[in-house]
């Protein structure tokens, strides 16, 4: 860099000859002559017979077809550059630019590829420009410095030594506060003059010794102003400069340098904290952007300020918040148009889809006295990108009628002014009809405003009543708020009488409130009319009244038939649903007893066959067995104890006393080795306990949840608070005691999309909360993360995170979905859980076509009803030898119990063994 200086300064002392100027002229035409590559022009046509690639003619169409596909661009402009067709490539990249800006990595690669190129001066003309371009993009030290350099190897003659300053000096401007990286940029400017200056101490003779000399001293001015400057700045890496600058000066530093130098170093030490949590944090650090935004504001410094909000946007460039906030804080502080108004199209060229930024982007050119084709044109483009929602659209019209209502000046009827204001008006109001119908404007916002200008500028009362009758009262003429709203534009233009009819009309339409127009029709006579007006009124209100209340009680008695109707119901079902319990139970034990007597009377013939296939006691000369003997009696009995037992056992079960549920809090997801006195010894401190009713199963085992009732039913709000506090281990979920019969379950988190909580699922099974805080915490601020566990209290591996912003939750998608945490993709996305509905009371929930247990649970046996002929293990091949085998089996079927079931028959039986069979039964 100093020998390519050095050269240039001396070609500016030792002028160029002109037959050496038209030989490097000549030179250089003739390096262009060849291709842009260094290629021949053969080489060239030969590219050109080439066949283009079938995937970027695809990626041509993609563009083509949706020039809004960002990775569309990215992917064309990376595989042209890869084929070396430069003029596509640079087609490419231009189409892309007019769209979105170009990110750092793109410019760099662009400037590079064209650098090479920059021969003649009208190349080097068009590199400038797109440097320019580059740097207003994004505030890139890499590419501020690649825009010196380039200016540095082209420098030729005084005038191109002063464009290096002045390009060094907006470098500065942009980048030079940049703590962690703006010190590049010094340095580069103050080596710059430093090898002037010993490019001008090398060129020193006798003769010229008293011209240099001044040149001397003037460059050493230069680097002196540069190196305070540069010291006056926290950067990092400022004590070294500081020593550099001790070497350089022949004396001892100034005063005044040394106390600007301890100021920055002092101002480093306090940003260093803010430098260290960015560099340790996850992209984009929107988190730790805003707290030192906020650090930064309380300073004050304009100049820092807006670096700072040019770094956050660097690496939040879609966060439209951030935009949101930057272009706000210029607006009300800075009030510069050549800073402003570059910065709101930068905004709405990164979030196109924000409508707001497009509606302080309107508010800024009219601020700064732009040009009205300018705004207009600003608001046609804003109403093609596409906003999520109407009253996007509602807010971005009503912005620019401001605009245009601000902008008139002569308010007579039927000047241009006001005709070109009416036209905005309509066409607005047309816009959302047309698009959206009643949703574009709900409230008719814009026609109430152009109703209220109509009235008040134009001073047009028969227009402004049309609006209201025509247009706002056929859709919300049953609201007070509207028509208050009416009487209110008459009352202000003094037109007494209309603003009397329509508070009277108020009174007969007006539903949602009549209180409410009664109570103004009532005060705008006393105020405005004679004594006979206010009785008039009064009259009507109260004939009114009397209606509405009439009206209101015989919906209030619907109401209670229609609760007594459902509570009837409720009550019909429930009783319904314990028959059938009841008669399932008595469907059951009737088995059961059906079933036993099977099995005793089964037991005895089998003894009896056993009996006969034994030779007599009396050949066998053993004693005889004594044959098994059933009490039927006995067995009859023994089952209507047990009936018996049961239903003492279900009519004993203790009710629900609702009296005592202000005082008691529900407490559920209990380990089961919770016992009563634990759970007292946890809930007495908040106050005294009276009970605690662990419920427990038919054997006496806790269920896992309990009622715990309080003497004061202050302690309850206490007892609440501790939700999700963690016992032995697990969270207990508490929850006010309630009558379910009156108070249906409902869910305590959303069951629908929410846009501020991610669903995480295939998460490690050790994942903890902390561990999820830690993961998602620099994408914005969080509001709780839950994890979900079985009853057990083991993670199901997944789990909730909820942040306090919407950004927050977008921007944690997509950097970390499909992520890996612990050795496991993760899989991020917004929380939408299946629509499910509250259990009403006495609704059995049960799986359509599949039998629920009974009270004693699924029993050990269950029966195939099926002969036991059709059970036996066959032969699957029929004939005699399968007849013979299966009489062989039944015997012994017979003979070893023919209560216990054999074998399922096997598939594939044939007509023919069928036949057999039923042969052989006959």
């Amino acid at each position: 860099m100093a020998e390519n200086t050095k050269m240039e300064v001396e070609a500016n002392v030792n002028e160029t000859s002109p037959e050496e100027e038209s030989q490097e002229k000549d030179e250089i035409m003739g390096e262009g002559v060849e291709g842009e590559d260094g290629s021949s022009d053969s080489e060239d046509s030969d590219a050109d017979e080439a066949v283009v690639d079938p995937k970027i003619q695809q990626l041509e169409l993609q563009v083509e077809s949706n020039p809004y596909h960002y990775d569309s661009h990215v992917q064309l402009i990376k595989m042209l550059r890869e084929s070396g067709d430069l003029d596509r490539v640079r087609n490419a990249r231009e189409s892309m630019s007019k769209i979105f800006p170009l990110t750092q990595e793109l410019w760099s690669e662009w400037l590079k590829d064209e650098m090479p190129l920059a021969c003649i001066p009208e190349q080097k003309e068009n590199l400038i420009s797109l440097f320019e371009r580059a740097v207003k993009d994004y505030q890139s030290v890499q590419l501020w410095i690649l825009y010196c350099q380039f200016m540095m190897d082209t420098m030729e003659g005084s005038d191109s030594l002063q464009g290096v300053r002045s390009i060094f000096e907006k470098a500065i401007i942009a980048t030079g506060l940049h703590v962690t990286e703006g010190s590049s940029i010094w340095e580069g400017y103050r080596e710059f003059e430093t090898d002037i200056l010993e490019s001008l101490e090398q060129m020193v003779t006798e003769e010229n010794r008293e011209t240099m000399m001044e040149k001397i001293s003037a460059q050493k001015e230069r680097v002196l102003s540069v190196f305070k400057r540069q010291l006056a700045v926290p950067l990092l890496g400022m004590q070294a400069t500081f020593r550099e600058f001790e070497d350089w000066l022949e004396c001892s530093v100034p005063d005044a340098v040394k106390i600007a130098y301890d100021k920055a170093l002092a101002k480093l030490e306090d940003c260093l904290p803010f430098e260290d949590t960015l560099a340790s944090a996850q992209p984009p650090k929107t988190t730790e952007y805003k707290s030192y935004l906020e650090y930064e504001l309380k300073k004050g410094d304009p100049a820092r300020i807006q670096c700072l909000y040019e770094r956050a946007i660097k690496d939040n460039c879609l966060v439209g918040d951030m935009w949101t906030e930057y272009t706000s804080y210029l607006d009300s502080t800075l009030k510069i148009t050549t800073v402003v108004i570059p910065v709101h199209e930068r905004a709405v060229r990164n979030c196109p889809w924000v409508s707001l930024l497009w509606q302080n982007y309107i508010r800024a050119l009219e601020r700064t006295g732009q040009d009205n084709n300018k705004v207009k044109e600003t608001l046609d483009t804003a109403l093609g990108c596409g906003f999520s929602t109407s009253d996007d659209y509602l807010q971005l019209w009503h912005s620019y009628c401001d605009y245009m209502r601000r902008k008139t000046d002569d308010w007579t009827e039927d000047g241009q002014q006001v005709k070109e204001l009416r036209e905005t008006l309509k066409t607005a109001t047309e816009y959302l009809q047309n698009y959206f119908g009643k949703d574009g404007d709900p409230t008719n916002l814009l026609d109430r405003y152009w109703a209220r200008i109509e009235a008040f500028h134009i001073k047009n009362i028969t227009e402004c009543q049309r609006i209201w009758d025509n247009v706002i009262l056929p859709n919300h003429g049953r609201e007070a708020e509207i028509w208050l709203e009416y009487a209110n534009v008459l009352r202000s233009v003094r037109d007494i009488k209309k603003c009397r009819k329509i508070l009277q009309r108020a009174v007969q339409s007006a539903s949602d409130n009549p209180e409410m127009v009664i109570q103004a029709l009532l005060s705008f006579e006393r105020e405005e009319g004679t004594l006979e007006d206010w009785d008039a009124a009064f009259s009507k209100c109260r004939v009114q009244l009397l209606r509405v209340n009439e009206r209101r009680q015989k919906a209030a008695e619907k109401q209670v038939v229609r609760e007594k109707a459902e509570q009837e119901a409720q009550e019909k079902r429930r009783i319904a649903n314990a028959e059938k319990k009841a008669a399932k139970k008595a469907e059951q034990k009737k088995a059961k007893l059906e079933l036993k007597k099977r099995k005793a009377v089964d037991q005895g013939v089998t003894g009896e066959k056993n009996q006969k296939s034994k030779p007599s006691d009396e050949d066998s000369g053993e004693p005889a067995a004594k044959k098994p003997h059933v009490d039927m009696e006995k067995i009859d009995s023994s089952t209507s104890q047990e009936t018996t037992d049961e239903q003492t056992s279900t009519t004993t079960k203790r009710t629900h006393d609702s009296t005592k549920d202000p005082n008691t809090v529900f407490v559920s997801n209990l380990l089961f080795s919770v016992d009563e006195e634990r759970l007292k010894d946890v809930f007495s401190p908040l106050g005294e306990v009276v009970e605690v009713r662990l419920v427990r199963n038919q054997s006496g085992k806790s269920k896992g949840y309990a009622y715990v009732e309080f003497k004061n039913q202050s302690s309850v709000e206490a007892g609440l608070s501790m939700d999700r506090t963690k016992l032995e281990g697990r969270p207990m979920f508490i929850s006010p005691s309630v009558d379910k019969s009156t108070n249906p379950t409902q869910f305590k988190f959303p069951t629908s999309l929410n846009k501020k909580t991610l669903f995480v699922s295939n998460l490690p099974f050790d994942a903890k909360e902390s561990d999820l805080e830690e993961l998602f915490k620099g994408h914005g601020k969080i509001n709780e993360i839950r994890l979900v566990t079985n009853r057990a209290g083991k993670p199901k591996g997944f789990g909730y995170v909820e942040y306090e912003q919407e950004t927050g939750a977008s921007s944690a998608i997509l950097a970390l979905d499909g992520s890996h945490v612990g050795g496991r993709q993760i899989s991020v996305a917004l929380s939408n859980p299946p629509a499910r509905k509250p259990r009403q009371p006495g609704t059995e929930q049960q799986q359509p076509g599949k039998e629920q247990p009974g009270s004693r649970g699924r029993s050990r046996t269950q029966l195939q009803l099926i002969p036991r002929s059709l059970q036996k293990a066959t032969s699957s091949v029929p004939g005699p030898s399968a007849k013979s085998s299966t009489a062989a089996s039944e015997e012994k079927t017979e003979a070893n119990g023919a209560s216990q079931s054999s074998e399922p028959a096997k598939k594939g039986f044939t007509n023919e063994y069928f036949r057999n069979l039923m042969l052989k039964k006959n």
